[in-house]
């Protein structure tokens, strides 16, 4: 299992895409968005926890498989690009979300 976390490339995507679903979560609860993507939206709707594995399962079985194919000369391009995705992503979230509790703070 720590074989799967030695990877600072891949345990980053993880790491910002459980970023991404907390925030949407917490978006979502408080009512400050409304998640875009029909799927992900019924998903949610169905179940939390279904959202979370849903969330988390790519970046997982990214982990899994990325041994077996890390030699292909569009891995780690294709990989660095979805990290800088989600890190954008992420940034959009705080931005958001800081804007949002401002908001509140400011209106009560």
């Amino acid at each position: 299992m720590t074989m799967l976390f030695k990877n600072k490339i891949l345990l980053c995507l993880l790491l910002l895409c459980l970023g991404d679903a907390l925030f949407t979560d917490v978006g979502l609860k408080l009512r400050f968005i409304e998640e875009m993507n029909p799927l992900i939206r019924s998903i949610y709707e169905w179940h939390v926890a279904g959202y979370y594995a849903i969330k988390l399962v790519f970046p997982l079985a990214l982990m899994i498989i990325h041994p077996r194919i890390r030699q292909k000369s569009w891995v780690h391009p294709a990989l660095l690009l979805t990290v800088i995705l989600y890190g954008a992503v992420n940034v959009y979230h705080v931005v958001w979300m800081s804007m949002a509790f401002n908001h509140l703070a400011a209106h009560g």
